[in-house]
């Protein structure tokens, strides 16, 4: 029998425990407690996503999401509408007049989105989107629609319910970075303890801005290339960015992403995923974060390091309080649920070294 089948076989077969060799009972009733616990946790990371529809919003959400499909929507009832692909033929064919019923649409038809609609993708139902358009100068509807948004989920006693993140998304290959508009936004709209991460996609249109200025300068091609991200930065944040940070509600943190065309490239994801996580002032919410995101080992390192459980008890045994590093079940625990896909089988061996056994797997 495959080994990772016969965990699996331990791990969830309830009808077989007590049938099970002592060593092997012991691990079925342990793992069994630890999974009640993160049953009772949240499951999904609520996201509102903001701006304009060449934002690179959807490039962003299939990364982090580790697909290429389109996602599937749900109205506010949790009734599954369709994906956006099959959506837009039916917005489609209403335009031509075939009588579609469709809401959501394409980022310039108006009437047509709808916030409260949930986008969730196959390949990782941990995340929920939600989708605004962004803001244009003297209109306040969508500003409006987004603060009751808000306000809405924050009311709400689900904590799967409420919303956990927002995103804001700016293309910065166009002529102006950040619009009068948007700035509006980071000025009136008190998110509370949701936090606001400021996106800046296609970031290597500043990169080639400051490339060109480099090598005008009189700068070797290679000189010039190696020296434009820094410059793109430095003039990044001495231009563009003071514009929402010197908002009343500034963004809690910033990310800026590149090479957003290069599927195998995820630094830029996984840098707006620490930020994210470091804004978050919910141990809960950093926990369900950790547990759902698929692809940054090393915020799960970093979240297990700083909940401070493995320096305490590397305090008390430098301290002799214990005079011996000694792991046990609680210390596992607390390290081991930041690691949400490997914490049943490596309990299963913590747990059958403490006990001084061996487990023996079901046939």
């Amino acid at each position: 029998m495959d080994k990772r089948a016969a965990l699996t076989q331990v791990y969830i077969s309830s009808h077989l425990a007590s049938d099970l060799p002592p060593a092997t009972h012991k691990l079925y009733v342990r793992s069994t407690t630890y999974r009640n616990i993160i049953m009772k946790r949240p499951t999904r990371f609520r996201v509102l996503i903001i701006g304009k529809a060449n934002a690179g919003k959807t490039t962003i959400l299939r990364a982090l999401c580790g697909t290429d499909e389109e996602p599937e929507v749900y109205d506010r009832k949790g009734h599954k509408v369709g994906s956006v692909r099959a959506t837009f033929r039916s917005i489609r064919d209403r335009i031509a007049g075939r009588g579609s019923s469709a809401i959501l649409s394409p980022s310039s038809m108006r009437g047509l989105h709808d916030i409260n609609y949930s986008l969730i993708f196959p390949s990782n139902h941990g995340y929920v989107f939600h989708d605004s358009r962004g803001f244009e100068s003297g209109a306040t509807d969508e500003l409006e629609l987004v603060r009751n948004f808000i306000q809405t989920r924050a009311a709400s006693n689900d904590i799967d319910e409420q919303l956990h993140a927002i995103w804001y998304c700016f293309p910065t290959d166009g002529n102006r970075v950040i619009t009068a508009a948007e700035q509006e936004f980071f000025g009136k709209i008190d998110t509370g303890r949701v936090p606001v991460i400021a996106v800046f996609t296609k970031f290597d249109a500043l990169d080639s801005a400051a490339f060109k200025t480099l090598e005008a300068g009189g700068l070797s091609f290679v000189e010039a290339k190696q020296g434009a991200p820094a410059l793109a930065e430095e003039l990044f944040k001495a231009t563009h960015l003071p514009l929402i940070q010197n908002q009343l509600h500034p963004p809690k943190g910033v990310a800026c992403l590149r090479n957003m065309h290069n599927n195998h490239s995820n630094n830029g994801i996984s840098d707006l995923i620490e930020k994210t996580f470091t804004s978050l002032d919910d141990d809960a919410l950093k926990l369900l974060l950790v547990s759902v995101q698929h692809s940054n080992i090393k915020l799960c390192i970093k979240a297990a390091v700083e909940s401070g459980v493995i320096t305490a008890a590397a305090k008390a045994c430098a301290k002799g309080e214990a005079p011996v590093f000694k792991v046990d079940q609680k210390l596992v625990w607390e390290i081991l649920k930041w690691f949400p896909y490997i914490w049943v089988s490596v309990l299963q061996i913590c747990w059958s070294r403490l006990n001084d056994q061996q487990v023996t797997l079901v046939e």
